[in-house]
């Protein structure tokens, strides 16, 4: 049977009525609704068939997994039958239902996205390259148990420990143990807990050398409570990250705060906390940690690790101290005839101050595409860098020349909300005529409170109110609800979002972008119209995006995003530009920069 249409049966099975199974507690699986958990109950009795045919002593187990499993019906042979053999041929077919039953933004709050096979493979490779040595190892978050199986055959002598808050996955991992497995399972020990608690009252305990070896739950900042956040916070002590902090880096954190010498950690995790603020703490950590071998292997954004996360994945390494000085490597994991491969990316020694973050934008120094120099200037040395107007309402503050009819000359300016389809490299007044002839919304309201004295401006305002705009949140919270941010005319306006390239235009007629948006204004000493048009043209060409590409986030699905701090950090050639005369112009009125 083919094994989607097992799953399909599977599931088929679980939702007959006639199991008359009850819904389970919201607090076994958090984040799962009632027909959720239903179904979720009665997968109790796929795992209850695992057991009984393969003779399991279960006496050991979390006292809730033998209740949940005792409280389902019994499953048909020939549906046990069909299950085991898919064990026995190594496809994980039981984190398949779960994902099935659970819809993935109902994972979100336990952060529960399984570990792909060919993805695992990989990693089982690069743990048996480094020759690690284990006694206990600790699976957080251990899911139906990919990287547990993996610990039980690579260290035949430790005690693997599974640690989960989820009963349904913990208990899926120990009853879909192939027969193989099944025979060592007396080192395996499942916990049903919070790992962050675990850590500071079972882990302590552990003779090393110790091994933190798993894929932690990937729940964002915004599903965690502040007790959550504040009993992470407490879990990983000095090297907290910030509020904004996904759980995943919350157990990172932890886990490296509690590394003994001799102690390994290998993890799978978002790639975010290389380069957010709110993990410096982290990344300090590893930087500092100059004894201890650290990789970073980088899987292609095109890999969906996370389904429905929209976010890119990494593995991190980190070795025992070694006595002496420690590389920090950086590989890209690229699929090659359909299994991973690593490739070398960056290897350096870490000394002087750490990088902004570990991504490799940030590692390696830039170099002159025609003459191999290293002759370049950061983008901060010569230019400003932020978002546009958040208007907080931009179907009432932008408007069309139809609205700007009867309204006094002063009261609007060009506006742009969006670059994407556009081609032009210049938002010029001939492009901005093309727009308004659209009907786009291509004016941006500018009024103060005296300016409501005038009838026509009054009577738009007044048609606000009416719609409720100013309940709307950035409304509320100005003095004046429909005074907007007055900010510097950007020369150059940048799409901050791409797939492919990154939109770059010279913002000649001089509109205000939105918060979609950002803007780049050169600094006085270097604004000419020539250096203009030198940087919009560079940008957009191929050292420019490949510049940009190089520190943009990767989102999933492909998705990059450019960051204004990052923004500023990117190399560009320093003949580039060149210093402004007063007749900022006059080609003839420049000087050399350096």
């Amino acid at each position: 049977m083919e094994t989607s249409a097992l799953v399909s049966k599977i599931i088929a099975w679980c939702v007959d009525p006639v199991r008359g199974i009850g819904p389970l507690d919201e607090e076994v699986v958090r984040g799962a609704d009632a027909a959720e958990r239903r179904l979720l109950g009665a997968l109790g009795g796929v795992a209850k068939a695992l057991v009984i045919r393969r003779e399991m002593d279960t006496s050991s187990w979390p006292a809730d997994i033998n209740k949940w499993m005792d409280a389902a019906p019994a499953l048909e042979d020939a549906l046990t039958d069909a299950i085991i053999a898919e064990l026995d041929a190594n496809r994980e077919i039981l984190g398949l239902v779960y994902e099935r039953i659970v819809a993935g933004k109902n994972r979100r709050k336990l952060g529960t996205f399984f570990t792909p096979a060919d993805i695992m493979a990989y990693i089982e490779t690069l743990i048996r390259h480094h020759h690690v040595q284990a006694k206990a190892i600790a699976d957080p978050g251990a899911g139906v148990g990919a990287f547990s199986e993996v610990a039980l055959k690579i260290w035949p002598e430790a005690r693997v420990n599974a640690v989960d808050i989820n009963l349904v996955t913990l208990g899926l991992l120990a009853a879909s143990a192939r027969p193989e497995i099944h025979g060592l399972s007396a080192r395996l020990r499942l916990w049903r807990t919070d790992f962050l608690g675990w850590l500071a009252d079972e882990w302590v305990r552990m003779e090393g050398p110790r091994l933190i070896f798993g894929n932690p739950p990937y729940t964002r900042h915004q599903l965690l409570t502040k007790q959550e956040k504040t009993d992470a916070s407490n879990a990983a002590g000095q090297l907290s990250p910030s509020g904004r902090s996904g759980l995943s880096t919350y157990f990172l954190a932890a886990s490296l705060s509690s590394l003994r010498d001799e102690d390994s950690l290998c993890l799978l995790l978002p790639v975010n906390w290389l380069e957010a603020d709110y993990a410096r703490s982290v990344r300090t950590y590893l930087w500092n940690e100059a004894e201890r071998l650290v990789e970073i292997h980088l899987f292609p954004d095109s890999e969906i690790v996370f389904p429905g996360a929209q976010v890119s994945a990494m593995l991190l390494f980190v070795g025992p101290r070694a006595g002496r000085e420690q590389a920090l490597r950086i590989w890209e994991a690229k699929r090659v005839s359909g299994v991973f491969k690593a490739e070398p990316s960056i290897e350096i020694f870490r000394a002087g101050g750490e990088p902004a973050t570990l991504m490799p934008s940030s590692l390696t120094p830039p170099v002159d595409p025609i003459n191999g120099t290293t002759e370049h200037i950061a983008l901060k040395d010569i230019a400003s860098v932020r978002r546009g107007v958040a208007t907080g309402n931009n179907k009432f503050f932008l408007l069309t020349d139809e609205q700007i009819n009867e309204l006094p000359t002063w009261t609007y300016a060009p506006a742009i909300a969006r670059i994407r389809e556009i081609q032009s490299d210049d938002f010029s007044a001939e492009l901005h005529r093309e727009l308004r002839d659209k009907g786009e919304r291509s004016w941006i309201l500018r009024v103060s409170s005296t300016d409501r004295a005038n009838p026509a401006v009054n009577r738009l305002l007044t048609a606000g109110e009416a719609a409720g705009v100013p309940e709307a949140y950035l409304c509320k919270t100005r003095s004046v609800w429909y005074e907007l941010e007055q900010i510097p005319t950007p020369h150059i306006i940048v799409s901050p979002m791409s797939k492919e390239r990154f939109r770059v235009m010279l913002n000649s007629i001089g509109a205000t972008p939105t918060n979609t948006l950002y803007g780049l204004r050169l600094l006085e000493l270097f604004d000419s119209e020539e250096n203009r048009r030198a940087l919009v043209r560079w940008l957009r060409g191929h050292d420019g995006q490949a510049a940009l590409t190089a520190i943009a986030r990767r989102h999933g699905d492909g998705l990059l995003k450019l960051e204004p701090k990052a923004l500023l950090t990117i190399r560009i050639p320093k003949t580039l530009v060149q210093k402004a005369t007063s007749d900022s112009c006059s080609p003839a009125g420049q000087i050399s920069a350096f």
